[in-house]
């Protein structure tokens, strides 16, 4: 309304993830529109322009505007898809990343555990892990059995992104407490510092990486039949997913080895599945199985796309089977371009890798490599997680796997 203040308008400009331009007769002779769209284009943000009139463009809307110019109030879907390339722009401001594969034992809580640390300590930001495995071995990484089954015990996990819980409402019913019943009640997602667990704490590195802690109770989805009560509650997660986006600039799910209701939610929440497997045929059995879970299950318009990480690969491994792959050979065992998928680092064979349970009275962040101590090869292992923290970074910004 009017002409804003123009440091405000930066200000505000700063925080957004995309700048919707109205484009009217009244924008093209506003100075301060001009300077908006200056402002959101030298930050680098998306602009998504939408025309409500028939305004004759002058030279700086022809260069700056025009070429991003292809919705309009004029089409009858016009304000849907203004909303859709809207809600685009904020999913990619915080791409999310789920690590599976059909496979167990492939080191998924590994790779989800040491490249968000990575991904955190190479570019900062605010990085969230969510344990979706009913196991719940990433929570465990960082926290003891102990402490992760107190925080179930207040509904301060993983649950409560699925159904309306004690985290939600003081009188409401844990949903962890019966196992024969669904909670399909809406909810408003709780605030970030009643729900997430911060690893990095007051006194390790900056930035910030929290997780919401994975439980047991949540394989009560696989034994439910109620599929109108599953849909709800699905719609619960992916929403809970969406608005969490808001507070993180990457989200990363742990998941379990099998096609579950869980599988088929992380699938239709993440942009990307990064799958890990080592260089054998039991490994490439299970992306196989992922990928046609991803195909047949996952309509079109939610598909994640597939990104395939060689790890705990030898030496002898890397001439051979890891070579085939990278060649093509695979492809048709794998049943699509298995090749092009595969990502162009990978994480070697190292004891440093392997699932430690947390020391007593150790700080959750010296679990992460990164951020360990140094020798015995450690600077080898914290290069390649970085090279692959780089790789998906631009993944996520739209690059491609190879």
């Amino acid at each position: 309304m009017g002409e804003p203040d123009r440091e405000t308008a930066d200000g505000e400009i700063g925080t957004a993830f995309a700048v919707i331009v109205i484009v009217s007769a009244a924008a093209v002779r506003s100075r301060a529109v001009r300077q908006d769209v200056e402002a959101a284009k030298s930050m680098g943000l998306p602009i998504i322009p939408y025309q409500i009139d028939k305004a004759r463009l002058t030279g700086f809307f022809k260069s700056e505007v025009l070429p991003h110019l292809h919705l309009s109030s004029t089409q009858p879907d016009g304000l849907a898809r203004l909303v859709a390339e809207t809600q685009a722009a904020y999913r990619k401001k915080c791409p999310v990343v789920a690590v599976m594969n059909l496979k167990g034992g492939v080191g998924k809580t590994t790779v989800t555990a040491q490249l968000s640390g990575a991904w955190q300590e190479s570019f900062g930001g605010r990085v969230l892990l969510i344990d979706l495995d009913p196991q719940y071995n990433l929570t465990q990484t960082f926290y003891s059995m102990e402490e992760a089954d107190a925080w179930s015990g207040t509904d301060r996990s993983v649950i409560s992104l699925f159904e309306r819980s004690r985290l939600h409402a003081r009188d409401a019913v844990s949903p962890a407490e019966n196992w024969l019943s669904l909670t399909t009640a809406p909810f408003t997602p709780a605030a970030r510092d009643a729900f997430v667990h911060d690893i990095l704490g007051t006194d390790g590195p900056p930035g910030r990486l929290d997780i919401i802690s994975g439980q047991f109770e949540i394989s009560k989805y696989a034994f439910a039949n109620d599929r109108d009560a599953l849909a709800a509650i699905k719609q619960h997660f992916l929403r809970s997913i969406d608005h969490y986006r808001s507070e993180y600039d990457l989200i990363v799910f742990d998941t379990n080895p099998n096609a579950t209701f869980l599988t088929r939610c992380a699938l239709e929440a993440a942009d990307r599945v990064i799958a890990p497997m080592h260089a054998d045929i039991y490994s490439l059995r299970g992306v196989r199985l992922l990928n046609l879970v991803i195909r047949d299950q996952v309509e079109e318009s939610k598909r994640p796309a597939l990104s395939v990480l060689f790890n705990a690969v030898g030496r002898n491994e890397q001439s051979t089977f890891e070579g085939d792959a990278r060649n093509g050979v695979y492809d048709q065992i794998a049943g699509f371009p298995l090749s092009k998928a595969l990502m162009s680092a990978a994480l070697p064979r190292s004891a440093h890798l392997a699932v430690k349970a947390p020391q007593e009275g150790q700080p959750a962040w010296k679990q992460l490599l990164a951020h360990s101590g140094r020798g015995g090869g450690l600077g080898a292992i914290r290069n390649s997680l970085k090279q692959i923290a780089i790789e998906l970074k631009g993944l996520s910004e739209g690059g491609s796997a190879h």
